[in-house]
């Protein structure tokens, strides 16, 4: 199997490094999924993977202190302080300081759903994201072996776009991102910021991802106080990203669950089958059992029949449920984050017969088996936990189940 093609994606600039050669390009009408999805399409060859380097206009990105630990761990830790990371389904990145416990991290927030859109795309072409990481993740690692450590400045240029970036040796990190014209006065005064707050000369860098030279008027007029001491093209740049694990927490698009909505209905099916089987050997045991006492032995029989009909009822909607979503699209997250709180809100007693998702609103049919009419059974603690869970809105005309009429139906609308 052929390694991932890196691809460093940058506004309207795109480069790419496959079969030893680099290829680069303007993006046609600037910062486009499609156009993106399109150059990747022309390669030669078109990579099976891709390994994607990535920063737009529209990202949002602030340095903050983060613990060490896994992508759950950084969530739980910052959404307090960044309210969007509350969402699962939020695209976000942290560009962390390794082991250092009093450095900084980098947080970006995609806000607008590109790289879903993206990596949906390509998947049609059968092309797969292997990772999308931050672009300074990529410049980081590039610094040479005799530089790491040591306080770093680097300038990045691009086709209409440049940044600056800075570490210090306690692991503090700032970067600012420039676009348009008027970025070349404010390139000059970042970097005049960034080497006043080093006590000694920093690492001077500069990295060339554009298909024009680097602007070196900066300190040829001698607005600097030292000239780079290397100007890094985007080949290097890119050969650097073989020694880059897609670690989760600096992936945008970590790798998703292998745990499915479609295995769950599996398992289900596969529970109803040998619950069915234990009733039958049940059911068989009590007809030799109550064979001396008749009346015993049909009241039992009648149960039984009851119970094994009412199997026979799920196993045939489980199977039509089944049919549905072999044919049906991929829903939307909100949707399958409401099937899953559906499933951990119900308790044993109550059967889900049937769940309707449109865009806005639900419905779902099901049967209480036990404790149906009770004023707290486990119809009421199914439609608590159920809220409380993910906040369901539930209409308020929703009759609850009686013992004579143990069916329910509950609707409601999405958050």
């Amino acid at each position: 199997m052929r390694a991932a093609c890196p691809i460093l994606w940058w506004n309207s600039t795109v480069a790419a490094r496959i079969g030893g050669q680099t290829v680069t390009a303007v993006l046609p009408g600037g910062n486009n999924p499609e156009a993106f999805c399109a150059f990747v399409s022309k390669l030669d060859p078109v990579p099976k993977a891709i390994r994607l380097f990535y920063h737009s206009a529209a990202m949002e990105h602030f340095a903050t202190q983060c613990p060490n630990g896994s992508r759950r761990t950084v969530q739980r830790a910052l959404c307090h302080r960044t309210p969007v990371l509350n969402d699962p389904a939020a695209i976000w990145a942290a560009h962390r300081v390794g082991d250092r416990v009093n450095g900084t991290t980098l947080l970006y927030v995609e806000p607008d759903g590109r790289l879903l859109r993206v990596q949906a795309a390509l998947a049609e072409m059968d092309v797969q994201v292997e990772a999308a990481m931050p672009m300074l993740v990529l410049v980081e690692e590039a610094a040479q072996a005799e530089d790491r450590g040591k306080p770093r400045i680097v300038l990045l240029t691009a086709n209409e776009a440049a940044a600056v970036y800075w570490m210090t040796p306690a692991g503090d990190r700032h970067a600012a991102f420039f676009d348009g014209n008027s970025a070349r006065e404010r390139i000059g005064r970042e970097l005049i910021e960034g080497f006043s707050i080093f006590k000694s000369a920093p690492v001077f860098t500069v990295v060339n991802a554009g298909s024009n030279a680097p602007d070196l008027s900066l300190w040829v007029e001698g607005s600097l106080p030292q000239k780079p001491a290397k100007i890094l093209p985007v080949e290097e740049l890119l050969s650097a990203s073989d020694t880059i694990g897609h670690h989760e927490v600096c992936n945008f698009l970590p790798p998703i669950s292998r745990f499915t909505f479609d295995h769950l209905c599996q398992i289900t099916a596969l529970v109803l089958f040998f619950a069915a089987v234990l009733m039958g050997a049940t059911y068989l045991s009590a007809i030799r059992s109550a064979r001396e006492n008749l009346t015993a032995q049909r009241a039992e029989e009648q149960k039984l029949e009851s119970d094994i009909g009412r199997l026979r009822g799920n196993q045939a909607a489980m199977q039509s449920a089944q049919a549905i979503l072999d044919e049906a699209v991929v829903a939307s997250p909100i949707k399958l984050r409401f099937l899953e709180a559906l499933n951990r809100a119900r308790p044993v007693q109550i059967s889900i017969q049937s769940a309707t998702l449109n865009e806005s609103s639900w419905t779902v049919i099901g049967r209480v088996h036990e404790g149906a009419g009770l004023d707290k059974g486990p119809f009421q603690s199914f439609l608590a936990t159920l809220q409380k869970d993910g906040g369901w809105a539930i209409a308020s005309e929703n009759r609850a189940p009686t013992a004579q009429e143990p069916e329910f139906t509950l609707s409601g609308t999405f958050p």
